[in-house]
């Protein structure tokens, strides 16, 4: 629609009332009812033979258009063969779950350049698939603002492309997950969160400091933050069952993207032959994938975080106390 139909589609609908434009809106497209609405705001203060004028247009072309003789069976064929397939459609996201249709109608109340400065970075199966599940219109104001060359990419994908893979559902729903606002940590979670943000030894003097007031809230503190590279400052026989608990292809993983203060601890309560076997191996491991670092210490600070939850290992403030 031209911006002079949208200024006399707003004119139109204000003069009809809040009842009638809200009846209205839900037969549009979230991209059309932007649009009125940013129209409708800009409008303010209209001269009566404004409005007079473009109400006889409308009835005009009422007028013009009552009674149908058209071929409505051929009108609906064409119809649907511009659409999207809805069985497609339909399959998709019973497949992906509702949350992950959830979020893609949240996506559609976007502005289509945001939605395009979302998808600009993703591969072209992703951006097909999300082209596919919005509204037409949106979809087609997206594409536009992407580059040429992502463009081009993402309509060939669309072109030849079929039902998603599992795969590609998976990977839709992860990125429909990431444009999620993280829930605002609260109570014992968001005290863990500041702490992990503060610098060691202040976070060490006032976790010192709650050990006076809340011992035990103090201990469930250390316990949230626990990470993988506080081993190195874990008392010894903290250390020895960690050792016992992880598995030998996640230390090696988590080792190769830390510093050498936490190799040294470890190596430090193991054998000799044991330390050197685990050097060796290090350094023969060759690259590892940062996601696949990322992960093993993720699994190493879990392993650390469920072990102390247990009393299976202490701090050294604890094992000082004790």
């Amino acid at each position: 629609m031209s911006q002079a139909g949208i200024e006399k589609a707003a004119v139109l609908l204000l003069a009809l009332g809040e009842d009638a434009t809200a009846a209205v809106f839900r037969f549009l497209s979230p991209l059309e009812v932007s649009r009125l609405g940013s129209a409708m705001r800009e409008l303010d203060v209209l001269p009566r033979e404004r409005v007079r004028a473009i109400l006889h247009d409308y009835a005009a072309e009422a007028a013009e258009q009552t009674g149908f003789a058209a071929d409505t069976g051929r009108f609906l064929d064409e119809t649907l063969k511009r659409a999207l397939s809805p069985e497609r459609a339909q399959a998709m996201l019973q497949r992906l779950g509702a949350s992950g249709a959830k979020a893609l109608e949240k996506l559609a109340w976007r502005e289509p350049a945001e939605i395009a400065g979302l998808l600009e970075t993703q591969p072209p199966q992703l951006i097909a698939v999300v082209a596919s599940q919005l509204p037409r219109d949106v979809a087609a104001a997206v594409l536009e603002l992407l580059p040429g060359a992502t463009r081009a990419n993402a309509l060939q994908s669309l072109a030849h492309s079929d039902a998603p893979s599992p795969d590609m559902l998976g990977e839709l729903d992860g990125w429909l997950a990431s444009l999620e606002p993280a829930v605002p940590a609260q109570g014992e979670a968001a005290v863990a969160s500041l702490l992990g943000q503060m610098s060691e030894g202040s976070a060490a003097a006032a976790l010192s400091q709650l050990d006076q007031n809340d011992a035990e809230l103090a201990a469930r503190l250390r316990v949230r933050n626990l990470a993988f590279e506080d081993l190195a400052r874990l008392p010894e026989a903290s250390r020895k069952t960690f050792l016992r608990n992880v598995g030998a292809r996640t230390l090696l993983h988590a080792l190769k993207g830390s510093d050498g203060q936490v190799l040294d601890a470890l190596a430090s309560v193991m054998s000799p032959t044991a330390a050197q076997r685990m050097r060796v191996d290090l350094d023969t491991l060759g690259a590892v994938p940062v996601t696949a670092i990322q992960a093993a210490q993720d699994e190493a600070g879990a392993i650390l975080r469920r072990l102390a939850a247990e009393g299976a290992i202490l701090y050294p403030e604890e094992e000082a106390a004790a």
